[in-house]
């Protein structure tokens, strides 16, 4: 069991952190969402209770999700004073490629949960999976993500849609 969940961290790992990124997070907010979920999965297989997973793949991003979520809203909450500067939102952009990086840009215009349902949607996350995380009916990630579908048109070049839609 021990060496399946390795094999698992390895596999999944950097995927957790470009759904979290996708989310708004930057590279360090991202990382430590997916440490988090990592965490709780290994206390997990040191319980014995991995096993009892059935989707892991949906689990393990459900839970570095949930960890960021409630870190922007701790943060939200915590009073700062006027001299605090204040970093700029994104992904760290040395690490993204042009591409990455401009799926992200097009991403965070959209809102929040368009922005979670259309983050799982890239990563595979069966609508099902989605609506059980994010704590909403299949049919809602079914119009979250039409909304997002349709927000995210508005705001990609015409030439790009046209281009990615030939490609269908």
């Amino acid at each position: 069991m021990r060496q399946d969940f390795l094999d698992f961290v390895d596999a999944e790992y950097h995927l957790v952190v470009r759904l979290v990124m996708r989310d708004g997070a930057d590279l360090a907010d991202a990382q430590d969402a997916a440490q988090q979920a990592f965490l709780q999965g290994w206390r997990r297989v040191e319980d014995g209770r991995w096993g009892e997973i059935v989707h892991p793949r949906a689990w393990i991003r459900e839970v570095a999700f949930r960890h960021h979520r409630a870190q922007c809203r701790a943060r939200s909450q915590t009073p700062l004073g006027p001299d605090v500067d204040f970093p700029e939102p994104g992904p760290g952009h040395a690490e993204l490629t042009g591409e990455a990086r401009d799926v992200v840009a097009f991403l965070q215009r959209l809102d929040p949960d368009c922005r979670a349902v259309i983050a799982f949607d890239l990563d595979g996350i069966p609508p099902g999976a989605i609506a059980t995380t994010l704590g909403i009916t299949e049919q809602k990630v079914r119009d979250l993500r039409k909304k997002a579908r349709k927000q995210l048109k508005k705001s990609l070049p015409a030439s790009a849609y046209r281009e990615g839609r030939s490609e269908q």
